[in-house]
């Protein structure tokens, strides 16, 4: 089949690439974007690098600049998988099968650019989802949703591997169900927390959380390109690595470093113990 990628982040580029190859598909054309003014990123570069050699990109100021091309590729298949601009009516129609959205949030409640929300928020599992593009953001009908548990071997390493590990079959479940004509389920009503990507407030965090939180919080931040700091000593420090030791509640308060080396600390949380590592060894 002839496909269309769509996508801004590197992330997004190397599953649909990888995916494509897979299949046997031939990767017509790589729309890629710097962002919007409000969200820019330099993640497009990587895109643009991971592009097989002969293979046209483009780079977007908007959708519907590039849609006469996404036309001129004479797409089957339109699949877009983290992308910051609304995909235009030109773009969506240009494909001969089927227009489809990759989403690993569940729908409706966590639409928008950021479905890591659900990760930060701590919720007991995501939905890897795949939906036909619709005018909105992430509202169009679902053809196939693979719920996720995340366990507390949580990291951005296994975030990745969710995604290289599940996006690929929902969306073969999805291809297969567009291809035989059918339209997906239309998406339930309920609530619907549109949120943006993350800013450096949402990675200055209290060692007043359970260990699971601050681990959902660090992963989702550092996956999505933001810090996160927490306070030692004076000031506050950026971690670079964060895992549970154990959920046994200590008598020592929230934020008692109970030993150190070098950049790693072993620090009390509100149910137990997490072992963070610093950009910088940091003083008590």
């Amino acid at each position: 089949m002839r496909t269309v990628v769509v996508t801004w982040r590197p992330v997004g580029a190397q599953v649909l690439l990888r995916w494509a190859a897979e299949r046997g598909d031939e990767v017509v054309l790589v729309e890629t974007t710097k962002g919007r003014p409000s969200m820019r990123s330099d993640g497009w570069k990587s895109v643009v690098d991971l592009v097989p050699f002969g293979t046209t990109t483009v780079v977007a100021q908007r959708p519907a600049d590039v849609a006469h091309i996404v036309e001129d590729a004479a797409p089957d298949l339109v699949v877009s998988f983290s992308y910051p601009h609304l995909i235009d009516d030109r773009t969506i129609a240009a494909a001969a099968d089927a227009a489809l959205n990759v989403h690993p949030g569940r729908l409706p409640e966590f639409r928008g650019p950021n479905p890591l929300w659900a990760v930060y928020l701590g919720e007991p599992s995501i939905d890897i989802s795949v939906h036909r593009l619709a005018p909105g953001f992430d509202v169009g009908d679902v053809l196939a949703v693979t719920p996720v548990v995340i366990n507390e071997a949580l990291s951005p390493r296994v975030l990745l591997d969710i995604f290289e590990t599940h996006v690929p079959p929902t969306l073969n479940a999805a291809v297969e169900r567009a291809l035989a004509g059918e339209s997906g389920d239309p998406q339930a009503e309920g609530t619907v927390n549109t949120r943006g990507l993350f800013t450096t407030a949402d990675g200055d965090v209290s060692w007043d959380l359970t260990a699971r939180e601050l681990l959902c919080r660090w992963t989702a931040c550092e996956f999505g390109g933001v810090a996160i700091t927490l306070p030692m000593g004076a000031g506050r420090a950026t971690v670079t690595a964060l895992s549970i030791v154990s959920h046994a509640a200590t008598d020592q308060p929230p934020g008692t470093v109970l030993s150190r080396l070098g950049r790693d600390a072993i620090v009390a949380v509100r149910d137990g113990l997490v072992l963070a590592e610093f950009v910088e060894p940091s003083g008590a």
